[in-house]
């Protein structure tokens, strides 16, 4: 019993963390999503460009004047600021966590894992008897919450086992802890986190081009379990990857991806918003009702991550339950006749979607099901007291 405390206590410690992280993660996701989808809607959606071709090169192409023109190049400059404030998300994520954990003085060492876990740095390899730069496959989100808490516990050691004069501490807490932390983070980074998130996401790329082979359907499948599985980590942007090549090159559509992405965050935000009227109850704690609702929302801007607190709570059930939601909302709009070409699922985007009808429907279908099921089994938790809600 006394054990099974103590493993409680580490583990609402450790989801205290994340949450921590997540909370700070969350306006960036907003307001780069934003910007960047914003961005998209002058060339793709107003001026009919193909979905092949950037902003840039269409600025660049010579068919756009005057205010045209000046349109076109407001979006290129909202689609560079936008995903780049878009890309800080995840070392803000780390930066948070690792803070959480060990202070103000893991922040930087938080970030710069975080930051690398998206941009990896390039290392020297033996290729044909020459030394080249090469750039590994990032980690990705895997790599950003193993980076965090390894820097967060690694300062939190640091603190209490160095020990130093006053008038030392200002040099221990701004040269010498975030000095030593930057190293650790650099040498596990390089050398750990980032070989083993890129060879698994060289071996979901394998599988997924396997798939890809063996027909549209179980391309959809496999596609649509892998981008829901891990909400914009390693396992979803192998996907992505993949997917991307295959749609630019007029192979595969990228439907199945585009429903999944949303499908999670949709249907777990809605499960916040019926469970009263379905069972009676709240099966929630207070926090996740506005964390439903940003879950929703970023799920319209095409942005997964809205949905990580729920999967942070209950991972056991909940991932499962939202990767089988999505490849039957993806299979169903797959089948039905949706077809997406273009590689984005924000809302934005949906005018590019043939059959749009039934690629609603599709999101539609996989959302009520993870959002219906998810309540009846977390009030079965309430009944048989395995989950304690605090009521109002």
């Amino acid at each position: 019993m006394e054990k099974k405390k103590k493993n409680n206590k580490v583990i609402k410690e450790l989801y205290k963390h994340v949450m921590t992280g997540i909370s700070y993660m969350i306006p960036v996701l907003i307001m780069g999503g934003l910007i960047g989808a914003f961005s998209q809607i002058i060339p793709y959606v107003i001026y009919k460009v193909d979905p092949a071709v950037s902003i840039a090169d269409a600025v660049a192409s010579g068919q756009f004047t005057g205010f045209s023109l000046m349109l076109m190049r407001l979006a290129d400059i909202m689609s560079n600021f936008g995903f780049t404030l878009f890309s800080f998300a995840i070392p803000m994520f780390a930066a948070f966590t690792a803070n959480s954990i060990g202070g103000k003085t893991a922040l930087a060492g938080g970030f710069i894992g975080g930051y690398i876990a998206n941009k990896p740095v390039s290392v020297l390899k033996l290729i044909d008897g020459n030394w080249e730069g090469v750039t590994p496959v990032p980690s990705g989100f895997l790599g950003a919450i193993l980076i965090a808490f390894a820097v967060g516990y690694c300062v939190k050691f640091l603190n209490k086992k160095i020990q130093m004069p006053h008038k030392w501490l200002a040099f221990k807490s701004t040269f010498l802890i975030p000095l030593l932390s930057s190293f650790f983070c650099m040498v596990l980074m390089v050398f750990v986190l980032t070989p083993v998130g890129g060879w698994l996401n060289l071996q979901i790329r394998a599988i997924l081009e396997a798939a890809g082979n063996a027909g549209q359907l179980v391309y959809s499948l496999v596609l649509a379990g892998t981008t829901a599985f891990d909400l914009g980590g390693p396992v979803n942007k192998a996907a992505g990857f993949v997917a991307l090549g295959f749609t630019t090159e007029k192979i595969l559509p990228i439907t199945a991806r585009t429903i999944a992405i949303v499908t999670p965050s949709i249907g777990l935000g809605l499960s916040t918003l019926i469970d009263r009227r379905l069972v009676g109850r709240k099966v929630y704690e207070d926090e996740f009702y506005e964390l439903g609702k940003t879950s929703m929302f970023l799920a319209f801007m095409g942005i997964s991550e809205g949905a990580i607190p729920f999967a942070l709570e209950r991972p056991s059930f909940t991932i499962p339950l939202y990767v089988v939601g999505s490849i039957i909302g993806a299979m169903s709009g797959v089948i039905l006749g949706a077809e997406q070409w273009f590689p984005e699922s924000a809302i934005w985007a949906w005018p590019l979607v043939k059959n749009l009808g039934v690629y609603i429907l599709g999101i539609l279908i996989g959302a009520v099901i993870i959002a219906v099921v998810n309540v009846y089994y977390r009030n079965n938790l309430i009944k048989k007291g395995k989950l304690v809600i605090d009521e109002d």
